[in-house]
């Protein structure tokens, strides 16, 4: 390779960057090893590895371990970021359930494209290695799941579910551990243990609908915080909720809200344990999607710095491994007796079969596998479809950079009105949420979530052109 202006190392790297412009290389393709590009430019080893340090310090690629470097979305030509969330400061009882009721029914035509996904889209879950589970778990079985379980969970899975809290930084015993059906009745089961009907629990702005639909079936308020779509909710708000004694307790989806993305630093958690502990206020901790993290790193939680009890963390398998299976937890810290009989009165216990089965599952495969090729496929999706955003929505559309978990936020103009977008868009069979489901607020009615769950293909990227054009033409007649 001839030396021009400036170094070779440059110049292979702007043929590739230019190569992945133009198409020729699309996002998640693996691109010529170092040792390729040492063989076929005629350079060093060291300076083929400059080529894709550059390029991946522009955000062009991505190295994978012991898998090499594939395109990625470059993060410096992405849309801008939303602002921080700005709700009123002001306790208001959640009234979502007649619209979340309208939005299911008017959501379940069948053959629409789908742009919505509580859970990783079954393609990316391990379902062989489930189902040779569940066949030898019948083969082993005896007359031990016709009785009722364990009010607390079955005790080999509280022992997995133990050894994986070990991921966040914390040693949690088997006993301290509460099985649920799924992470929203643990979520529940907490609330009913913090709080009564008429208290207010401080929220994220936005938030999950299930979250928001959950304290309004107890009678409850909610007090929006500020969150910004990177870090999360606002510290000095909340602390300024405690001093006032606003709240009396706080409900907070620490790593990778749902639907923002935002992640709380490290640090932030560790202030907010000890914010908790100041006040005595009770944290509700919903963890679902923090083990997928597109980082190396998976983050910490709020509970890992909890010294005194005052964090309730939840979690579950639907989004890592089976959402059918139904399977969440709950450590409740001070709070453990009460949930267990909570969970008594509510359901007696957590249905066994699927317990022993999930039991099999674990025993059997390495979940650390299986995860790393989960959060490879999401962050893959996460880039295709910010691509696509990009090229077929509005120019000065706002949408976040989730560094996890399965929900996009977009914010388009203000003018937008993402409800009756809906309406259009289900005629033309796509399906999306529009923003206005998660707050208890009149708010967030130009906004929509959006999934990275399901594979990129033609009509993923059909859909996102036909609603880039539903809202051009929503705009114009607005306008």
């Amino acid at each position: 390779m001839k030396k021009s202006n400036g170094f070779i190392y440059l110049q292979l790297a702007d043929k590739i960057q230019t190569m992945i412009s133009k198409g020729v290389y699309g996002i998640g393709d693996k691109l010529p090893s170092v040792r390729s590009l040492h063989q076929e430019h005629g350079i060093s080893i060291s300076t083929a590895l400059q080529v894709y340090l550059h390029l991946e310090k522009k955000g062009w690629v991505e190295a994978r371990e012991k898998s090499g470097y594939f395109v990625q979305y470059s993060h410096t030509i992405r849309p801008q970021l939303p602002p921080v969330t700005d709700p009123m400061p002001t306790a208001a009882r959640v009234q979502i359930n007649e619209r979340l009721a309208m939005f299911r029914k008017t959501n379940s035509t069948h053959k629409t494209v789908s742009l919505i996904g509580a859970s990783p889209h079954t393609s990316l879950l391990p379902a062989g290695k489930l189902k040779k589970a569940l066949q030898q778990t019948a083969r082993e079985l005896t007359n031990s799941y016709i009785p009722y379980g364990d009010i607390t969970g079955h005790e080999p899975l509280r022992r997995h579910i133990a050894r994986q809290c070990l991921n966040w930084g914390r040693a949690i015993l088997p006993e301290q551990i509460i099985v649920t059906n799924g992470a929203i009745e643990a979520a529940g089961l907490c609330l009913r243990a913090v709080a009564k009907a008429g208290d207010t629990i401080a929220i994220e702005s936005p938030t999950f609908f299930g979250l928001l639909l959950t304290i309004e079936s107890l009678g409850m308020k909610a007090m929006e915080i500020p969150t910004d779509p990177v870090t999360g909710i606002s510290l000095d708000k909340l602390e300024d909720a405690f001093k006032k004694k606003k709240v009396q307790a706080c409900l907070f989806v620490s790593n990778y809200n749902n639907p923002l993305g935002s992640c709380i630093p490290d640090p932030s958690k560790e202030q907010l344990a000890k914010l908790l502990q100041k006040y005595q206020v009770p944290l509700i901790e919903d963890d679902v999607y923090g083990d997928l993290h597109f980082a190396p790193e998976r983050p910490k939680t709020i509970k890992t710095y909890d010294q005194e009890g005052w964090v309730l963390y939840c979690s579950s398998f639907s989004k890592s491994i089976a959402a059918g299976l139904r399977i969440g937890w709950v450590i409740g810290g001070r709070y453990h007796e009460k949930i267990a009989q909570l969970k008594f009165m509510t359901s007696a216990s957590t249905g066994i079969l699927p317990q022993l089965m999930l039991v099999k599952f674990l025993e059997q495969q390495r979940m650390d596998l299986h995860l790393k090729s989960l959060r490879q496929s999401l962050s893959m999706q996460t880039m295709q479809i910010t691509k696509a955003i990009q090229e077929y929505f509005p120019a000065d559309t706002q949408l976040t950079r989730p560094n996890g978990g399965i929900s996009l936020w977009v914010v388009l103009p203000p003018k937008a009105d993402t409800w009756l977008l809906h309406q259009k868009a289900v005629e033309q069979h796509i399906t999306f949420t529009p923003g206005a489901l998660f707050s208890s607020q009149d708010k967030y009615h130009n906004c929509m979530r959006l999934t990275n769950a399901n594979p990129w293909n033609e009509d993923q990227a059909w859909a996102i052109q036909t609603l880039g054009k539903l809202i051009s033409k929503q705009l114009a007649f607005r306008s």
